[in-house]
C-alpha cells in the first residue's frame, strides 16, 4: 500500500505546495504587480516593475547577498542593510 506523499514529493518543491493545500479556498489570487519574484535568476524584470511593487522576492540562486548576484539588483537590497552592525560584518554577504 502506497501512503500518499510517502516519497515526500510536496516537500521536495518547498512548503508552498503544503501551504496550498492547508489553505486551500481561503486565499484570494494577487494582481502579478503586487508581489515581483525572480530577481535571483531573471534578469530582465524591469525596475518599473519593481519601483511599483509592493514586494520583491529575491527567489533563485543569484541573491544579491552572494558574489553570483546580479548587480542590477544589488541597490535593491544593500539599502536597507546595516553594515555597521558586527554580525553584518562578520558575514561574507558580497559587498
Amino acid at each position: 500500500m502506497l501512503l500518499q506523499n510517502e516519497n515526500r514529493t510536496l516537500w521536495k518543491l518547498g512548503t508552498l505546495p503544503p501551504g496550498l493545500i492547508t489553505y486551500y479556498s481561503t486565499t484570494k489570487p494577487l494582481d502579478k504587480s503586487w508581489h515581483v519574484l525572480g530577481l535571483g535568476y531573471n534578469p530582465s524584470i524591469s525596475m518599473d516593475e519593481i519601483r511599483n511593487a509592493a514586494v520583491v522576492h529575491f527567489n533563485g540562486n543569484m541573491k544579491p547577498w552572494l558574489d553570483i548576484a546580479m548587480t542590477q539588483f544589488k541597490p535593491l537590497r544593500s539599502k536597507y542593510v546595516d553594515y555597521e552592525l558586527d554580525f553584518v560584518q562578520a558575514c561574507n554577504f558580497g559587498f
